[in-house]
């Protein structure tokens, strides 16, 4: 069923308001730092140009995906989407996806994973599914690195490790007031253009 006017405001009412939510969106933030220390070793606020920048938002429905594969391309810059559940924003988020440009075409990378390894450096992002092989490194000041092979260790065994340290790190003290330093960006486009309504997290 296409979307109408009001069904479309409706849901963008229901999104502002659980973005609204303190605590939904201190949670969020926390999910968004944690995933930059662990992935690229530092926060997102000191994040360098060419970097893939990371957010978080809600489930993508109604074609907004297509919105953050045009941010993805407009700004020349891979996107990390870290998406949670309007309803339980609480809640751990429900999928991980990266959105880049390759090959001249866009390309979305979904259910992706955080991969740990053992000797406790940075993680790897792994996309699922059996049409990727191969994983996500960080480099510093440039777009994420394709890796076309497995994981140099064992899959199961560092995705347990990488939720362990996510874990951890969503716990800790570190990351108890980090929603404080974030914003809310509710992106909408007219036409081919492409707006975002930015304010400051709920403290």
């Amino acid at each position: 069923m296409n979307e109408t006017q009001e069904m479309r405001t409706a849901r963008h009412e229901l999104q502002r308001l659980s973005a609204s939510d303190p605590a939904a969106a201190a949670n969020m933030m926390r999910h968004v730092v944690a995933f930059s220390l662990m992935f690229t070793g530092r926060r997102q606020r000191e994040r360098q140009n060419g970097e893939p920048q990371i957010a978080a938002g809600f489930v993508l429905s109604h074609g907004n995906q297509n919105l953050c594969a045009a941010a993805a391309r407009r700004s020349k810059t891979d996107q990390i989407y870290i998406a949670f559940d309007v309803d339980d924003a609480r809640a751990a988020p429900l999928a991980t996806g990266v959105f880049r440009e390759q090959d001249g075409d866009m390309w979305c990378y979904g259910s992706c994973r955080l991969w740990a390894p053992a000797c406790g450096g940075r993680a790897l992002l792994v996309p699922r599914g059996d049409d990727y092989l191969g994983y996500f490194a960080f480099q510093p000041g440039h777009r994420l690195k394709l890796v076309q092979a497995p994981v140099p260790g064992d899959l199961d065994a560092g995705t347990r490790r990488a939720d362990a340290r996510l874990r951890h790190l969503l716990a800790s003290d570190t990351l108890r007031n980090v929603h404080c330093e974030g914003f809310m960006h509710l992106v909408r486009n007219v036409g081919a253009a492409i707006f975002a309504d930015t304010s400051r997290l709920a403290a």
